[in-house]
């Protein structure tokens, strides 16, 4: 997979659609179509390979955002959760969706042949005011999950997390989703004692010199 690009493709993408009044394609659902095109003719992908919406490995009633699969090979290779960052990113909401996301590419990751990544995009105000650094103060929210370093990972604890408001998140999770779960044994569905996200791309200019920033995530 490569991924060298494709942060920088994305940001463009929003750019452009910005500066030429399509603030309506500011949405998670638009994000699909510039990292599509990213994958085919930077990424060598073919388009047949690429699936949007894609049921999730270990849930009935659920999709991911998009996937990477070989129909051939009944294998599937890549999935990717995407995310724009605004201000309800701050949200108690939003906190769990983004959470929701980072454990099943996790689970994901157990079957897939290659890496699953989570990536959020947005305006740079937002990016690093509603995300990278929410709250200010040290370490942040989202610093728990995220390492804003490039080729950096960090490794949190799920199970054993006895923070409230993280551990809030976590039993949330369990309970919205343990009605669909299949993994083909048991069947029921736990926390992981951890789960680890590497630090692929993340811009690297100051939020004054770019309109949007990117960060991709590998999770496993």
């Amino acid at each position: 997979m490569i991924i060298l690009n494709m942060g920088g493709a994305i940001e463009h993408w929003l750019g452009f659609q910005d500066k030429i009044g399509r603030s309506f394609m500011m949405n998670e659902d638009a994000l699909k179509y510039p990292l599509s095109d990213y994958l085919v003719n930077d990424g060598s992908i073919n388009i047949k390979s690429i699936d949007l919406e894609y049921p999730h490995p270990n849930f009935s009633n659920r999709l991911v955002d998009l996937a990477i699969s070989d129909a051939a090979n009944k294998q599937l290779n890549n999935l990717f959760e995407l995310k724009l960052a605004k201000s309800t990113t701050r949200h108690q909401s939003e906190k769990q969706r983004i959470f929701n996301d980072l454990i099943r590419l996790h689970l994901a990751n157990k079957v897939a042949s290659d890496k699953c990544y989570f990536i959020i995009t947005g305006k740079s105000v937002n990016f690093q005011r509603d995300f990278r650094d929410f709250p200010n103060v040290a370490p942040g929210f989202y610093r728990k999950w995220f390492s804003f370093v490039k080729g950096q990972s960090l490794t949190f604890n799920v199970a054993t997390e006895r923070a409230p408001d993280y551990q809030l998140i976590y039993n949330t999770f369990i309970n919205e989703y343990s009605g669909s779960f299949q993994d083909g044994g048991a069947n029921v569905l736990t926390l992981p004692s951890q789960i680890t996200t590497t630090c692929e791309f993340i811009t690297a200019f100051k939020m004054q010199l770019v309109p949007y920033m990117t960060g991709i995530w590998s999770v496993s």
